[in-house]
C-alpha cells in the first residue's frame, strides 16, 4: 500500500488542481485586458498538470497511468506556451505576433500528436512501454529520445520568458520595475524545482516541477491583478512616457501616484517619491487650487499658471482617463503637462506688439499733426509776406518731426524679444552708449565694472535714451536749444548759449546686488510724477516726444527685468534695473 506521507502529497496535488483554478475569475471577468487569454490558459494547464500528477499514483492500470503521464506532458507544453505569450504582451503590450503564435500551435500540436501515438503504440520515441509497474508505486518511466528534445524545448521558451521579463525590469522604473522584476521569477521557479530534480538534488521521490509551476503562476496572478498591473498598464512606456520632455504622471483611481517619468519628477520635485505616494504630496510643490484641476478632473485640457522657484511659469495639461475595455469603469488617469512658458512670453510679445502698431498710428496721426501744420503756416506766412524770419520755425519743426521718428524707430526695436542674449560687460556698454550721446555739459562715472546677461545692442539702446533723458531734463528747457531762439530774442541767446555751456551734469552707473543703475544729478523726478513717466507721450520738455522712457521700460521687460525710479545720490533721477543675472561683480572707475 501507500505510505502515508506519500498519500497526502498526492491528495495536496489534487487539491492544488482545484484551488488554482480560482485564479481564473479574474481573467474570466475582464477577458480583453492584455495578457487575460494567456494566463487562463496556463492557469487551466497547471490545473491539470497538478491533477495528473496527483491522480496517476492512484491509477494501478497500464493505460490510465499512461493516459494521465500524456496528460502531464501536453499540461506542461500548454503551460509554458501560454507562459511566453503572457510575456510578450507585458513586455510589449500588444498581441503575440502571428508568428509565434503559429510556431507554438504547431508545437503544441506536434507534441500531442507524438503523445498519442506513443499511447497507441505506433512508436516509443517519448517514452517506453514498459515503464509501467503494477506493484502501487504508479509509473517507473524510462524516457525516449524525444522527451529529452521536449524538455529541451520547454527550457528554451521559460528562458526566453524571463529575458523578456528581465529585460522590461532593465528599462523600467517605478511600479513597472517592481512588478517585472516579480515576473522574472514566476517561470524560474518551475524550472528551477525541475532542474534540481533531474540533478538528484531535491530528494523527492516525484517530480516536484508542478509545485514550482504552482508558485510561479501564483505570482503571475498577483502581478497581473492584485497589483493591478494590467489596469493601468503604460504602453511602450520608454517611447510614449520615458523619453517624453513633457512631465507624465499616471494617477490611479485612488489619487495615488503610480507612476511618472524623469521630467515630472524634476518638474515637482519628487525625485526620491516612492510609488503610491498621494496626489497631493506628489504634487506638493503647486498651488492647491491648481492641484485641485489634476485631482478632482477627469478629463480636460486647459492651462495654468503658478509661481514656481520665484518666477512665473505657465503650463499646458492634458488628463486623459484610463477605463478598462469591458465595462468602461474608471482606472485612473494620466496627466501630461507641457511647459509653455516660453511660449507664453512670445504670445504677451505678439500681443504688445500688435499694441505698438495701434499707439504708432495713433503717433503718427496725432503728434506729427502738430509740427506739419507748423510747417505749412510758417510756409504760406513765408510766401505771403517775405519775411525770412518763419523758416526758424519750419526748421524747429523739421527737428521735432525729425526727433519723434527716431524715437519711433528706437521703440519699434523695443518691441522685439530679446533672442541673443550673452556676456555683457556694463562699464563697456555704458562707455559705447555714451560716446553716442555724448555732451559737453555732462561727464559719466561708472561705479563698478560688472558683467551681466543682456542682449548687447538692446542694452546699449537702454543706455543711451537714460542719458539722453538725463542731459535733456536735468537742464532748464530753455537752455537746451539756444540756437532756436528767434532773432527778437538775441539778446538772451547769448546768455543761454553761456549758462548751458557752464553747467555740468553728472551721470553715474553702478551696480546692485541684483542688477545696476544709473543715475543724474539734476533736479530729479518728483515722487506724485514716478508712476507716470514711463507712460507714452509724458513728456515735461516742449518739444519732448514722450517715448524715451517708455523705451527702456520695454526693454527691461524684454528681458525680465523690474525698473525703478527714485530719488538720486545727489537729488537727480535715479533709475534701478533688478532682476538682472548678474554673473561677475569688479573693480569701479571713472569716465
Amino acid at each position: 500500500m501507500f505510505d502515508v506521507g506519500e498519500v497526502h502529497f498526492r491528495v495536496l496535488y489534487l487539491l492544488g488542481a482545484v484551488g488554482v483554478l480560482f485564479l481564473l475569475r479574474q481573467p474570466l471577468r475582464y477577458p480583453k485586458r492584455p495578457a487575460s487569454r494567456w494566463f487562463a490558459l496556463t492557469i487551466v494547464a497547471v490545473s491539470a498538470w497538478l491533477f495528473g500528477v496527483g491522480l496517476y499514483y492512484f491509477d494501478h492500470t497500464h493505460a490510465g497511468s499512461f493516459a494521465l503521464y500524456c496528460l502531464v506532458l501536453f499540461s506542461i507544453t500548454v503551460c509554458f506556451a501560454g507562459w511566453i505569450l503572457v510575456a510578450i504582451e507585458f513586455s510589449t503590450g500588444r498581441s503575440a505576433p502571428r508568428s509565434v503564435l503559429l510556431v507554438l500551435g504547431v508545437f503544441a500540436i506536434t507534441h500531442l500528436f507524438l503523445l498519442v501515438t506513443n499511447y497507441a503504440g505506433f512508436h516509443e520515441l517519448i517514452y517506453l512501454s514498459s515503464s509501467f509497474v503494477d506493484d502501487g508505486g504508479g509509473l517507473n518511466v524510462r524516457r525516449g529520445p524525444l522527451f529529452w528534445v521536449h524538455i529541451v524545448v520547454i527550457y528554451v521558451l521559460v528562458f526566453l520568458s524571463a529575458v523578456l521579463f528581465g529585460a522590461e525590469w532593465a528599462n523600467s522604473s517605478g511600479l513597472r520595475r517592481r512588478q517585472a522584476g516579480i515576473m522574472v521569477l514566476t517561470p524560474i521557479a518551475g524550472l528551477g524545482a525541475s532542474a534540481l530534480w533531474f540533478a538528484e538534488v531535491l530528494p523527492f521521490p516525484f517530480d516536484p516541477t508542478p509545485v514550482g509551476a504552482t508558485l510561479g503562476v501564483v505570482m503571475l496572478g498577483w502581478v497581473l491583478y492584485r497589483s493591478k498591473f494590467v489596469e493601468i498598464v503604460p504602453i511602450a512606456r520608454d517611447t510614449v512616457v520615458e523619453e517624453m520632455s513633457d512631465a507624465v504622471v499616471i494617477i490611479d483611481a485612488e489619487d495615488r501616484v503610480i507612476d511618472w517619468n524623469a521630467e515630472a519628477g524634476h518638474r515637482f520635485d519628487a525625485e526620491d517619491a516612492s510609488e503610491g505616494i498621494p496626489a497631493d504630496e506628489f504634487f506638493d510643490s503647486v498651488p492647491d487650487e491648481t492641484l485641485a484641476k489634476f485631482t478632482d478632473t477627469t478629463q480636460t485640457e486647459t492651462q495654468i499658471s503658478f509661481e514656481h522657484d520665484g518666477t512665473a511659469q505657465h503650463f499646458a495639461v492634458s488628463i486623459s482617463p484610463i477605463e478598462s475595455a469591458d465595462d468602461s469603469t474608471l482606472l485612473g488617469r494620466v496627466v501630461v503637462i507641457r511647459d509653455v512658458t516660453d511660449e507664453k512670453r512670445r504670445e504677451e510679445q505678439l500681443l504688445k506688439q500688435n499694441e505698438y502698431l495701434d499707439q504708432f498710428a495713433g503717433i503718427v496721426s496725432h503728434d506729427l499733426q502738430g509740427p506739419l501744420m507748423e510747417i505749412r503756416g510758417s510756409a504760406d506766412a513765408t510766401i505771403r509776406s517775405g519775411d525770412p524770419s518763419y523758416a526758424e520755425s519750419v526748421l524747429e519743426a523739421t527737428d521735432r518731426i525729425e526727433r519723434l521718428v527716431d524715437d519711433l524707430l528706437r521703440l519699434a526695436r523695443t518691441g522685439r524679444q530679446v533672442d541673443d542674449v550673452s556676456s555683457v560687460e556694463l562699464s563697456e556698454a555704458a562707455e559705447t552708449a555714451w560716446r553716442r550721446v555724448w555732451s559737453s555739459t555732462a561727464t559719466l562715472t561708472i561705479e563698478a565694472d560688472t558683467t551681466i546677461a543682456a542682449d548687447n545692442e538692446r542694452l546699449l539702446q537702454l543706455l543711451e535714451n537714460l542719458f539722453r533723458n538725463g542731459i535733456e531734463h536735468a537742464i532748464p528747457d530753455s537752455m537746451q536749444h539756444p540756437s532756436s531762439l528767434t532773432s527778437a530774442n538775441h539778446a538772451r541767446n547769448s546768455a543761454a548759449t553761456v549758462a548751458l555751456e557752464s553747467a555740468t551734469i553728472q551721470m553715474t552707473v553702478g551696480s546692485l546686488p541684483d542688477g545696476f543703475f544709473v543715475e543724474d544729478s539734476g533736479s530729479g523726478i518728483p515722487p506724485e510724477d514716478r508712476d507716470r513717466v514711463f507712460e507714452r507721450g509724458y513728456t515735461t520738455t516742449s518739444d519732448g516726444t514722450g517715448l524715451g522712457l517708455s523705451i527702456i521700460r520695454q526693454i527691461a521687460k524684454a528681458h525680465g527685468w523690474a525698473v525703478l525710479v527714485t530719488e538720486g545720490t545727489d537729488g537727480g533721477a535715479r533709475f534701478e534695473f533688478r532682476g538682472v543675472t548678474v554673473l561677475e561683480n569688479s573693480n569701479s572707475s571713472d569716465r
